[in-house]
């Protein structure tokens, strides 16, 4: 795994996020979500991109198909069909239909914008940054997140128990699995209490919140985190003249905007400080050479 620094991976995560969201041109979009797909290969993730586009292509499909039939706009119409109480005559067009799907693009690309941040970057890196700044929320969050798993373990746990006592767990009346479940319900309540005054005890005995936090590992700005923050900062600068100048917009409605070379250009520039970003990342995990060099 590639250690980089918190702020390091925020830096690019953002810019990647807010590029996604401004940015309506098909052609920017696929190009960001290529980068992205690319990047996730190339870190070794594949198992998780297919995750991730297996769960989104359902709500992507559910885009697809809600938006042409809510949305009457655009001149270049493919289906007419009969007048519908309030929503009128029912017509789907193109230009819904290819705003639906870069709608279904961008939702992808975010998707899998978290999906990057998870796989360069320690959660305990992650959790150690941030409790810095916002120690309480961390830690709210970080008790949640355990408390979650171990409910779940300890439900599985009592269900068995009570299976083994002769507990009918799968009675088709549903007074009696309530009746059956009460005591599971009863047994797990009992337990988070108890974990509760626990984790409360713990954090009292350590001193919590009596004086500054102490930190067990502390986190190093590397080399490689100043080359790829700066990367990300010019990619940010291009983004904002982008946004600023028109660059990256894109009108769908009422018809379908033309591309010009210069959105063709300027893409190109952009790219460059996001394509060195993401080869500095696939170098630094293939060859420990460059990984321990910067």
């Amino acid at each position: 795994m590639i250690k980089l620094h918190p702020f390091t991976v925020i830096i690019f995560s953002v810019v990647l996020f807010f590029a996604i969201i401004f940015y309506n041109h098909p052609i920017y979009i696929a190009f960001l979500l290529v980068a992205l797909i690319s990047s996730l290969i190339l870190l070794g993730e594949s198992k998780k991109l297919k995750d991730t586009l297996k769960y989104s292509f359902f709500t992507v499909v559910l885009i697809l198909i809600i938006n042409p039939l809510v949305s009457n706009n655009g001149v270049t119409v493919i289906y007419a069909g009969m007048r519908l109480p309030i929503i009128g005559k029912f017509k789907i067009t193109l230009e819904a239909i290819v705003f639906g799907i870069v709608m279904g693009l961008k939702l992808i690309s975010i998707l899998l914008i978290f999906v990057l941040y998870g796989a360069l970057i320690d959660i305990d890196d992650s959790f150690g940054f941030f409790s810095k700044y916002a120690h309480r929320l961390t830690l709210t969050l970080s008790m949640t997140t355990n408390i979650i798993h171990r409910l779940r373990l300890e439900i599985m746990r009592v269900k068995d128990v009570m299976v083994l006592r002769g507990a009918k767990l799968n009675e088709k009346n549903i007074f009696k699995r309530v009746k059956a479940y009460y005591p599971i319900l009863k047994v797990v309540l009992m337990s988070s209490l108890e974990g509760s005054l626990n984790r409360a005890e713990a954090l009292y005995s350590r001193g919590y919140g009596k004086g500054k936090r102490t930190l067990y590992s502390k986190l190093v700005i590397r080399p490689i985190d100043y080359i790829l923050s700066t990367l990300s900062l010019i990619f940010f600068g291009l983004f904002i003249y982008g946004v600023f100048t028109d660059k990256g917009s894109y009108s769908y409605y009422p018809r379908l905007e033309s591309y010009e070379s210069k959105d063709l250009v300027f893409l190109t520039i952009m790219s460059i400080p996001m394509l060195i970003n993401l080869l500095l990342i696939w170098g630094c995990k293939r060859w420990k050479f460059l990984k321990y060099k910067i």
